[in-house]
Order: structure tokens, then sequence, then C-alpha cells
């Protein structure tokens, strides 16, 4: 009797210890969601605030003919393509600094394996550049570096895997352009912060722009890494991401778009996992031709079920670009 008695304590303490993880969770994500929720009534705010009050004291007519000064300065060099639209174009010709902070849940119900899907990073720091540089008359190439610094599931942080690539555009037309070029992939500091493997692949893009409101385009990565722990020489292909570009401009800077939804292909597992995502920012444009741009961006995953691993379940994040016409 003592034995089941002994058996039966420690069965009970077990329990309650896994009733206090789960609560201790729950309050995790309701601080989570709360502190999300702050952070878009701000971003709200500033996006319905405008200009900064020292530009918002200008007379209207001042602001659009500075305004209109600063588009037909930078009109030359973009192509003709507006501030506004080359804001939130990847392939335009303009020297971009960018800062966003990423927050993200995740899956944890059973994957294809019948085993619980392992959380992924928690929060992102991603510190991007994009340099344009021409190369002759026809040719440009477009370098973007993008640095990470990822929040594990044990709460510690570190720096995650880097991406470059250098987009060649040798066909640009008066709407657009498509470029091609070679990607590398930087190893993480730590696996638990993103692949601590070296890969590499290319990196293509097609951006058109459909009157002065639209947008649309594709970018599409494919790279390869000896990223199995089984055979440490096979050259193992990645899944490659899909991203569709549609950007729409509303009035005064504002605009909406389908965010950074990369649609995932995983060439092993014959698995997609495709996000849906809306974006919501302002362009604000200044009188030397540079923009700033602000936004806020949600998504959600929709399809992953046959995806093998991490899979997210929401992303939010709060985004500022620096930008000035090369």
């Amino acid at each position: 009797m003592s034995f089941i008695a002994w058996r039966y304590s420690v069965q009970t303490d077990i329990e309650k210890e896994r009733q206090n993880m789960t609560r201790q969770s729950q309050v995790l994500q309701e601080h989570r969601r709360r502190w999300i929720l702050a952070v878009s009534m701000c971003l709200a705010v500033m996006l319905a605030v405008g200009l900064p009050p020292a530009a918002a004291q200008e007379s209207e007519e001042e602001t659009a003919q500075s305004t209109e000064a600063a588009e037909d300065q930078a009109s030359g060099s973009l192509g003709g393509q507006s501030l506004e639209s080359a804001a939130n174009d990847a392939t335009a010709s303009m020297w971009t600094f960018q800062l966003s902070w990423e927050g993200r849940t995740w899956i944890t119900d059973e994957g294809p394996n019948g085993q619980p899907r392992p959380e992924g990073n928690r929060d992102q720091f991603m510190l991007r550049f994009v340099a344009p540089v021409p190369l002759g008359k026809n040719l440009k190439v477009i370098n973007r570096f993008t640095m990470r610094n990822n929040e594990a599931a044990d709460k510690s942080s570190g720096a995650g895997d880097a991406e470059y690539f250098a987009l060649f555009v040798p066909f640009e037309w008066s709407t657009g352009r498509w470029g091609i070029g070679p990607q590398v992939n930087f190893p993480a500091e730590s696996s638990k912060f993103g692949s601590d493997k070296w890969r590499y692949g290319f990196a293509t893009a097609w951006l058109e722009r459909v009157g002065d409101k639209v947008l649309t385009g594709v970018l599409v990565q494919q790279i390869w890494g000896k990223t199995d722990a089984s055979d440490p020489d096979r050259q193992v292909a990645q899944p490659i991401t899909i991203q569709p570009v549609f950007n729409y401009s509303l009035k005064n800077g504002y605009y909406v778009n389908i965010g950074e939804t990369a649609f995932s292909y995983n060439w092993d597992a014959n698995a997609w996992m495709i996000p849906l995502g809306f974006r919501f920012g302002k362009v604000f444009i200044n009188q030397d031709g540079s923009t700033w741009n602000l936004y806020g961006e949600i998504r959600k995953s929709v399809i992953y079920e046959d995806w093998p691993g991490s899979v997210m379940d929401t992303a939010f994040r709060v985004n500022l670009s620096y930008a000035f016409p090369m």
C-alpha cells in the first residue's frame, strides 16, 4: 500500500506541475497579447497624427509645393516612379535603412510525425540595409543585407542567421523591372537562434506598377546547405520561399499591402506553409527627396498541416525605414 500511495503522490505532483506550467504559459501569452495591443494602439496614434508638429505648422499649400518639388527632383533617378511607390519597392533605386521588431506566437498541435510541434524563436529585431549600385547604362545591382537578433523559446537571445543577396537588374522598363542574383545565408550564433550552417543559393524578383496606386510582383529565394545531421556532406535544398507583392497607395502617403507573406514549400516533405498578412503604413516625404516609412503588420499561418517542424501561428511587426534616391 505504501508503494501505491507513493506512486499516486508522485503522479499527483507531476499533474500539479503540468497545470502550473500551463497556467504560467497562459499568463505569458496574455501578457504578450496585451503588449502587442498596446504597441498597435501606439502605432495607430502615430500614423493618425501624421507629420511631426514642426512640419504640420506649414500651410497645406506650402507642404504640397515642397512635396511636389521633392517628387520632381527624384523622378529622374527613380525612372519616373513616385517616392511613395519607391518607398515600398525593394528594387527601386533607393538607399534604405530598415529597423523592425517582430513578436511571434507558435502552433503547438501535433505535427505530421504525431509529436507536438517545437516552438520557434519568439521576438526578433531586424536591421536591413539596401544599397543599389549602377554598373552601367542599363544595369544595376541591388545589394540587400539583413541581420537578425532572435529570442529563443528558453528566453535567451542571440544573433540569428544573416542574409545577403545581390540582385542584378538587367531588364527595366517604364513600369517595372526584373532581376536575379546570388544569395548567401550566414550561420546563426547557435542553432536555437536559426540555422547554424552556411547556405548558398539565388534570389530573383519581378516588380510591376499598375497606374499610380498599385505595386505588384514576386520575390523568390532558393538556397542549399549541409543541414542533414545524418549526412553532413549532403547539400540539402532548403524550402523555397515565394513572396508575393501587392501594395495599394491611399491618400496622403497612407497605404495597405499584404506584408512579408512568404509562401514556403518543403521539397523533402512535399508540404506548403502559407501565411496571410496585412500591413498598414504611411510614407513621409521630406523636402530633400528622402522618405520615412512607418508601418504595422500582422501575419497568420493558414496552411501548414503537413509542414514538418515549427509553424508560426501569429506574427506582429512594427517597422521604421529611412530611404533616399540613389
